[in-house]
């Protein structure tokens, strides 16, 4: 991942940790959407992805933390970088497979 690269790269104790902390939740959002799909409805909604600035944002974000922040800074901003994306992700997930309106989906991805 560009996200891992760019801590790696760093050289700041703590920034591969927090990258690590971003891509899980990027992650846990792009298994989200694959289930979401698989039962049938749809991706998750637009504002969720803008709200989490999709791939480009992302790394964007990333860039910009590493080159204009202090070395100690960086590690702190990549943290709440990937505890605010975790956040909403998840809040936006739990909130869809609780609603009504969510399919049963099995493991192996047929509707229930």
């Amino acid at each position: 991942s560009a996200i891992l690269a760019l801590a790696a790269r760093a050289d700041v104790p703590g920034a591969l940790p927090a990258a690590f902390g971003l891509v899980s939740a990027v992650a846990y959002h792009h298994y989200d959407t694959v289930y979401r799909i698989r039962g049938g409805t749809g991706a998750p909604p637009h504002w969720l992805v803008r709200a989490i600035g999709g791939h480009e944002g992302r790394i964007l974000a990333v860039a910009l933390l590493a080159a204009l922040l202090p070395a100690a800074g960086f590690p702190i901003a990549l943290t709440a970088l990937a505890a605010v994306i975790a956040l909403v992700v998840l809040v936006e997930s739990v909130r869809f497979w609780v609603s009504s309106g969510a399919p049963a989906v099995h493991d192996e991805g047929e509707t229930a």
